[in-house]
């Protein structure tokens, strides 16, 4: 037999093991609610850096002028993953294509600089030099040294931590 605190008196083993049943299920959701406020922290910080976007891949080659769809761009990619030009289907042209940033809200333009648009391949090289030097890639990090890398991290896996579980 054990005390029971709350009511004080003694229990027997099956009120024993229901209470211990019960602190094993408040164990689980503190559990539950601890990595439910993680995600909770890592999204704010996802839209404390970044807020909401939309990605767009634009390329204009600069020689013919043609306008290429994200599949033309994509498929224009060396397998290189340090050269970040793609080449135009019409011409053949190198060039550079960019990632437009449009926030959901206001439908503006969200960077001032051009952000560019990197293949899978490359994307992952870049995670994971980034990872190599820094041991990690946070969110943080990103929204301060790293935005390019971000855009093009959900631009291919849809989220952050999508991206990450590529390395």
């Amino acid at each position: 037999m054990a005390w029971n605190d709350e009511k004080y008196h003694r229990i027997n083993k099956k009120e024993e093991e229901t209470l211990l049943n019960r602190i094993r299920k408040n164990k689980e959701a503190i559990m539950f609610l601890g990595l439910a406020c993680k995600l909770e922290v890592k999204l704010k910080l996802v839209q404390d850096y970044f807020g909401d976007f939309i990605s767009t891949p634009h390329g204009v080659c600069p020689n013919c002028k043609h306008e290429l769809s994200s599949d033309e761009i994509l498929a224009g990619f060396s397998t290189n993953p340090y050269d970040f030009n793609t080449t135009c289907p019409k011409c053949e042209e190198k060039f550079l294509s960019h990632l437009i940033i449009t926030d959901k809200k206001t439908d503006k333009e969200k960077e001032l600089t051009p952000v560019i648009f990197m293949c899978q391949a490359q994307t992952l090289q870049e995670m994971e030099t980034i990872k190599k030097e820094r041991k990690r890639i946070g969110i943080a990090y990103l929204g301060k040294n790293n935005r390019q890398l971000f855009y093009n991290m959900v631009r291919h896996w849809g989220s952050y931590e999508k991206a990450i579980q590529q390395i």
